[in-house]
């Protein structure tokens, strides 16, 4: 299991992604490579005893009773060992790693195992190079059958992957190629992926970028009301683009239960979910060596949005904004969760989380100072979460907002959190000491 795991994480995750045109000037040159198509399926384990054999994968999850498995056994008859490799379902036309678990519970015998490595067997040599692992592969396995070993085809030149990837992923439909340089780096060749999805705040540039966009939050839409973050790209932009699309986002600011953090330790302003954008991507992951990825959902109700909790999400492997929108809504039938769901397992894929428990305001103040005509705006907030028990919320926050339009990071935010009302109020009233000073004045409503 521990082999397993550990295979997962720093063998099989660390594969490098790369696009086709970026063969030639980002992947190291080697006299002896392997080429193979990647097959669009799960990663799992075949264990043999030499007798017997089950499947499991990274999670521990095991299969002993899979058709499939009687075929190994047959195969590594006398062989104790470890093979990684990719379950699927066979099919004559492009098979997809989602269809896996639905095989699993109701399709067994549409199952297949393609094995690409060794993990541990006996008489394995203290560095095994990947011609000694193909070869043996080869010789238990085959490459063909229900259990067979991916076929690999040994290059020497960078030049012979575009060919292949023309007839093997453009033509033949393929999820894309894996490259394993001998006693080197592993690369995975993928179509670019562009995804459409929905604007769901923003961040302002500081310094020579301010009045700017520095990064946009993203997500896809669920249903009406409904939208799952997916993350924060940005990528892509010129500063004229980052100047045009700041000022078309800058004014519809709306208030949220929810607050994401940039990369930067600013906090993204929320916005309508008005506008699409169009992300490019080298891949989409549905999960990292820590599980399954959950990111917030939240629910738009016209004037502000509500967090409803965490939902399965995806990430998006070197993302970059490619324009606005204009012809896409943010709907399900143009920014939905369907344009990444081949992704996530079927039995897993994303819906509406049930709504929590809505936030109470306890206190609200606003003051205004104003200089030169300018007008400054510090906003204090405090309340009470009611999402405690879903051990994501603090029972009690409190915000201040601080903006002044001549500073250099004009709008500045900060967050306290408090175990009872009772300290809620007195951190108020500690913020309301150290920043309501002379000329600032209760703003009229």
């Amino acid at each position: 299991m521990e082999a397993m795991t550990h295979y997962k994480n720093k063998v099989a995750s660390r594969y490098i992604p790369l696009e086709i045109s970026s063969v030639g000037l980002k992947m190291l040159q080697s006299d002896t490579m392997y080429l193979s198509v990647k097959k669009d399926g799960h990663l799992a384990f075949l264990v043999s005893n030499g007798k017997s054999c089950y499947l499991q994968n990274a999670g521990g999850k095991q299969w002993k009773d899979l058709p499939l498995l009687a075929e190994a056994a047959k195969k590594l008859k006398g062989k104790s060992c470890t093979i990684a490799g990719e379950l699927y379902v066979q099919s004559d036309e492009r098979s997809y790693g989602f269809e896996v678990p639905a095989a699993l519970s109701k399709s067994t015998e549409k199952l297949g195992f393609g094995a690409f490595d060794i993990i541990d067997t006996e008489k394995m040599p203290e560095v095994p190079t990947w011609e000694w692992k193909f070869k043996t592969l080869s010789d238990w396995l085959g490459v063909s059958g229900t259990v067979h070993m991916i076929p690999q085809k040994q290059i020497s030149s960078r030049s012979d992957i575009g060919p292949f990837f023309n007839a093997e992923v453009i033509e033949g439909e393929a999820e894309g190629l894996v490259v394993r340089h001998e006693m080197g780096p592993t690369y995975k060749i993928k179509p670019i992926m562009d995804v459409d999805l929905v604007v769901m705040g923003y961040c302002e540039g500081f310094g020579e970028e301010q009045g700017m966009l520095r990064e946009l939050l993203l997500g896809l839409s669920l249903d009406k009301k409904g939208y799952q973050i997916v993350g924060q790209v940005g990528n892509g932009l010129t500063n004229k683009e980052r100047k045009t699309m700041f000022e078309t986002l800058k004014q519809s600011p709306v208030d949220s239960d929810y607050m994401e953090v940039s990369g930067n330790n600013v906090v993204f302003t929320m916005i309508p979910p008005e506008h699409v954008v169009q992300v490019k991507c080298l891949d989409i992951l549905a999960e990292t060596s820590k599980g399954v990825i959950r990111k917030a959902q939240l629910e738009w109700d016209g004037k502000r949005f509500g967090y409803l909790g965490k939902g399965l999400s995806v990430s998006l492997v070197a993302p970059v904004i490619e324009a606005l929108r204009a012809d896409k809504k943010p709907c399900v039938e143009d920014a939905g969760m369907d344009q990444v769901n081949r992704w996530l397992d079927s039995k897993a894929k994303p819906s509406v989380a049930t709504k929590i428990k809505a936030s109470k305001l306890l206190r609200r103040e606003v003051y205004v100072k104003e200089t030169k005509g300018v007008k400054a705006v510090r906003k204090f907030l405090a309340w009470k979460t009611n999402k405690e028990d879903s051990g994501e919320w603090p029972a009690f926050v409190f915000s201040l907002t601080d903006f002044s339009p001549t500073r250099k990071e004009s709008m500045k935010k900060s967050l306290s959190i408090a175990s009872s009302e009772k300290e809620a109020m007195e951190i108020f009233e500690s913020e309301l000491k150290d920043n309501v000073k002379r000329g600032w004045k209760p703003a009229q409503d």
